[in-house]
């Protein structure tokens, strides 16, 4: 049976080859970046099995990581020719909100289901993740994901830039995907576990925040990856492949965001774990 260790480590009962080392890279890691007290963390190394989980169940609010889930759903529909990739799909007013990024949502805006989930994940689009929920239901993404073994994933409402948020009377309570959930789709999507993973893949790596995990990676690093931030938390999740061809499965969560002037502080502190991590892997 796993068991917590006094750090907040989970620790296998028979831990796999050089498990102890991950966990001491993961250790240092923290120790590092100081995102001890704030960070919650799950490091997979696909080629032999290892997993290192640091508070990886906690429920910590996951902003925009939940994005993740609903493309596989999106990719579950085509497959099973419930959808199309070009069926079209026209942006409803009571989905606009403030997003991160420039957007072409804007109420009426017409474009395919395809498109709406490049913008998701690629750019982070809030706009195109409401359009996405209504499109796919939120109902259907929870059972989709809690079948692949995210027993307590829930999508519980749509996705807002800034107060007021947006108005969602079929909301459900809160989202949830713990460090652990994202870490498991991530492995399922990473080892073709999942319909349409390669695209998932090709979209991820192509995430235009950099600002987190991926600056403390080696310039021959790949990271196919999805970030999020609310003011706070701050998270980032990906598929990392070496230059030598080794995956591994990178999960950091922060909350709250550390410290008070936040958001920029916490993602130099995130860099600096990744980069140190980098150092053992």
């Amino acid at each position: 049976m796993d068991r917590l260790d006094e750090a907040g480590f989970t620790v296998r009962a028979r831990p796999a080859a050089d498990e102890s080392r991950l966990a001491a890279a993961v250790d240092a890691a923290f120790d590092a970046s100081r995102l001890r007290e704030n960070g919650y963390a799950y490091v997979s190394d696909l080629d032999d099995g290892r997993r290192v989980r640091y508070r990886a169940t906690t429920d910590v609010y996951p902003a925009s990581i939940v994005k993740v889930a609903i493309m596989t759903e999106v990719y579950r529909r085509f497959q099973e020719r419930l959808l199309r990739p070009d069926d079209l799909c026209v942006i409803s007013a009571s989905n606009v909100t403030p997003t991160a990024e420039p957007t072409p949502c804007a109420s009426g805006y017409r474009t395919t289901i395809e498109h709406l989930t490049a913008l998701m994940i690629e750019r982070s689009d809030n706009v195109a993740t409401n359009q996405l929920i209504d499109v796919m239901g939120r109902e259907s993404v929870t059972h989709t994901m809690r079948a692949m073994g995210l027993a307590n994933f829930h999508l519980g409402r749509k996705l807002s830039g800034a107060e007021p948020l947006v108005a969602d009377p079929e909301a459900t309570g809160r989202n949830r995907m713990s460090p652990e959930d994202i870490g498991c789709l991530l492995e399922l999507i990473a080892r073709d576990r999942v319909t349409g993973a390669a695209r998932q893949r090709e979209i991820l790596a192509r995430c235009v925040d950099d600002r987190k995990l991926a600056a403390g990676l080696r310039s021959d690093d790949r990271f196919a990856h999805k970030t999020g931030e609310t003011s706070d938390t701050n998270h980032d999740a990906g598929i990392l492949t070496t230059a030598a061809g080794r995956t591994y499965i990178i999960v950091l969560y922060t909350w709250p965001a550390p410290p008070t002037d936040s958001a920029q502080r916490s993602e130099v502190q995130m860099a600096t774990w990744m980069r140190r991590l980098r150092q053992e892997l």
